[in-house]
């Protein structure tokens, strides 16, 4: 089965000239889907069915602001949480604890890039927007490059 963790990136600007300095409102919030199996194999195989877009993790997030440059980004989290944790044996508890850690660790920095984005947008104010957002979604690409999705920051069950 293969791994993957994902930070995506959707976003919605209007730029208007004449644009006032403002504040990103920042909105964060979790989802999560539910695995239940008792073993690696059978977590790996049930976060990759249930897991978003085939993902572990996914990050979402999004930047709107007004021709009055009043800025919002929303970031939501979706990650995968075990129905039962006490009846995995105490060695994968372990393993799941600390990849959900750092599975959770990843996808914040992916979440820290669209509040970044929003705050480099407002600091613009709000001129070149789009330009902003697209060199942050690469900032995301290269996080999943330079970590390979989070395993080299711990997010593995093997």
């Amino acid at each position: 089965m293969g791994f993957k963790v994902w930070g995506a990136v959707a976003l919605v600007g209007v730029s208007l000239a004449g644009a006032v300095e403002a504040k990103p409102k920042v909105s964060v919030s979790e989802k999560y889907y539910t695995v239940d199996a008792t073993t690696v194999d059978g977590l790996l195989k049930q976060m990759g069915q249930r897991g978003p877009n085939g993902y572990w993790a996914y990050t979402d997030w999004r930047i709107k602001w007004t021709g009055s440059c009043a800025l919002s980004a929303t970031v939501t989290y979706t990650l995968p949480k075990h129905k039962n944790e006490a009846k995995l044996d105490p060695a994968l508890q372990k393993k799941w604890k600390a990849m959900t850690t750092a599975l959770k660790k990843h996808e914040e920095k992916h979440g820290a890039n669209g509040v970044q984005a929003a705050t480099e947008i407002e600091q613009t104010k709000c001129a070149n927007g789009d330009a902003v957002i697209k060199k942050y979604n690469k900032k995301d690409i290269d996080l999943d490059a330079r970590t390979d999705h989070g395993k080299k920051e711990g997010v593995v069950l093997k």
